[in-house]
């Protein structure tokens, strides 16, 4: 009877030492699986950084390569005697490989007014584009006080035209029309509503391209009628020179001050370049002029 006491203290003693081997053994399993799942896991993160490093790069080269493509279309406007489209999508003749895309667009900047245009730049008197904003003010229904600002905002002296219309000036020229937002009396609604009618850059307007609330503003006595009937004929047969624009007959009797910054050509463009890699977009936006200078490049 002793004996088989023994025996079966024997065989717990080695159940006990088997069921620990077990233990060790799994958990042993337990850790090296985890040890593999965050290593495969650290891999796939590092290899779709890396490819998503390679499709940004890809993106940005090929932004840019839309960019240097754009001159190739300045260059072919530079030589027309007068331009008719406001905004297009320019051609790419190019392919840039599965899943990379690149879309082109090109905007007029001369259809716009230009606010740095409202003050002399010598004298800092107020010039007849001043009255031009105005006039786009009255129209869009935004307070005409915020011209102040605006005028404010680039002449170099600091004296304040109305009321606090030198808080926080600048006193130089806007570099971008997105310092609008900066200037005193200009809340948002006012700047979304003005934003898609002026600019910082060009010497004229282009009669062609001009939206109807720029032509209100070229003169007191136009009228939406006249405007409609501009952008009628336009869209059959466009202006090929300010003469003919002045002599249209709806046009007799409408005092047009500014008339000196008229023009059927324009030779400002803002081009976007949109190019995309997979899951990954860049977009470069710049000012162009047909001469090929660059007046404002912005990256993101």
């Amino acid at each position: 009877m002793k004996y088989a006491i023994r025996e079966r203290t024997g065989c717990r003693s080695g159940s006990r030492s088997k069921g620990s081997a077990l233990v060790i053994v799994l958990l042993l399993v337990a850790i090296i699986t985890a040890l593999v799942v965050e290593f495969a896991y650290e891999i796939y993160v590092d290899t779709a950084s890396v490819a998503n490093w390679i499709d940004a790069q890809r993106a940005s080269l090929t932004a840019k390569s839309g960019q240097a493509f754009s001159s190739e279309f300045l260059k072919r406007v530079k030589g027309y005697d007068y331009t008719y489209t406001r905004q297009l999508t320019v051609p790419v003749p190019m392919d840039f490989g599965p899943d990379n895309h690149l879309v082109l667009k090109a905007e007029d900047e001369n259809a716009r007014i230009n606010i740095n245009k409202i003050v002399h730049e010598e004298t800092g008197e107020l010039t007849p584009s001043y009255d031009m904003l105005i006039r786009l003010l009255k129209y869009l229904n935004i307070d005409i006080s915020v011209a102040a600002s605006i005028a404010d905002w680039i002449d170099h002296n600091s004296e304040p035209r109305s009321g606090n219309s030198e808080e926080g000036a600048k006193n130089s020229p806007f570099w971008s029309v997105d310092e609008l937002k900066l200037v005193e009396g200009m809340n948002e609604d006012a700047y979304n509503k003005l934003i898609p009618y002026v600019t910082v850059y060009g010497e004229t307007l282009n009669v062609n391209t001009a939206e109807l609330p720029v032509l209100m503003s070229l003169s007191d006595s136009m009228t939406e009628t006249i405007c409609q009937k501009i952008i009628e004929r336009r869209s059959s047969s466009p202006f090929e020179s300010k003469a003919e624009f002045l002599g249209m007959g709806e046009l007799q009797g409408v005092n047009i001050t500014n008339s000196t910054i008229l023009a059927a050509k324009s030779n400002y463009f803002r081009i976007s370049s949109i190019a995309t890699s997979h899951d990954i977009t860049r977009v470069i936006e710049s000012v162009i002029d047909t001469s090929l200078k660059v007046h404002y490049w912005r990256e993101g």
